[in-house]
């Protein structure tokens, strides 16, 4: 089948595709309805090297170059589960990504936080931007370092509000509009092929009779009907062996049979003439 033939199979069964495409529209209406958007917060933090490891009065901007690693290492304690699940249990559905932020070779972290309402963003990316302090800190209070050398964090940027993300709304409206679409046109297409299958069983011609020789049929059924009716006429002939009733049955006047009556010769010589005569 061809797209010429699907495109007339489906005209002719409007009657099941355009309600279909109607349902369509309001099954992605109503998924657009129920999902709702989430709600995005991004938030960096830089580290900075301790006031003691640079040059007395010197700029502690310039000085990044050796951080990577210490920030590498910050990014596993701050996405760990133990740091993350605290926070998260008191914002159902919301979700955390930290990682090192690529578009700069800085040791530079950056926070994102999806949430269902922009309430809620913003209270998981201040807790984890917050978090991420305590975390440094508590790090380099376990190996003892002196407090003019430790590593500090500064947020760069945090979002003062939220920006709406349509993402999981889109896959689910499209989704389902198409899904809808797609079981409209299939049951469209079942329904004409099963039609077209009973037209053309219609139109077949019914297959003929093999011929039959009724001739030879009715001649032998003639045959065996006469040579049984002979064989039952000579059964039952009442006048095979009475020579007075076959007299009679041949239309003998009344003084021959009068006179068969009274001879007997007479009457076994009409017997066996009656006899000869069959």
């Amino acid at each position: 089948m061809n797209v010429a033939d699907t495109m007339r199979a489906l005209w002719r069964r409007w009657y099941i595709v355009i309600p279909g495409l109607l349902l369509a529209v309001a099954v992605a209406i109503g998924a657009w309805t129920l999902v709702k958007p989430t709600y995005e917060r991004v938030a960096t933090q830089l580290l900075l090297p301790g006031i003691e490891s640079i040059p007395e009065n010197s700029n502690p901007f310039l000085y990044l170059g050796g951080l990577s690693n210490a920030a590498d290492v910050l990014v596993d304690a701050v996405a760990s589960s133990a740091s993350l699940n605290p926070i998260l249990a008191q914002y159902p559905g919301a979700e955390v990504e930290v990682t090192r932020d690529g578009t700069t070779a800085g040791p530079v972290l950056r926070i994102v936080a999806n949430a269902k309402s922009d309430a809620d963003a913003a209270g998981v990316i201040a807790a984890v931007v917050e978090n991420t302090a305590v975390t440094l800190e508590d790090m380099q209070k376990q190996e003892n370092i002196a407090a003019g050398n430790r590593i500090t964090v500064l947020p760069i940027t945090v979002d003062a509000e939220s920006t709406p993300q349509q993402r999981n709304r889109l896959i689910a409206t499209a989704g389902a509009g198409a899904a809808t679409v797609i079981l409209t046109l299939l049951l469209a297409a079942l329904v004409d092929g099963m039609s077209t299958q009973r037209r053309r069983r219609s139109a077949e011609p019914e297959p003929e009779p093999e011929p039959v020789d009724e001739e030879a049929h009715i001649v032998g059924s003639d045959e065996e009907l006469v040579i049984e009716k002979r064989h039952h006429d000579r059964d039952e002939l009442p006048w095979q062996d009475d020579p007075i009733a076959a007299e009679t049955h041949a239309g003998g006047d009344i003084s021959t049979i009068k006179s068969l009556l009274g001879d007997p010769e007479q009457v076994a010589d009409a017997g066996r003439a009656s006899r000869r005569t069959r």
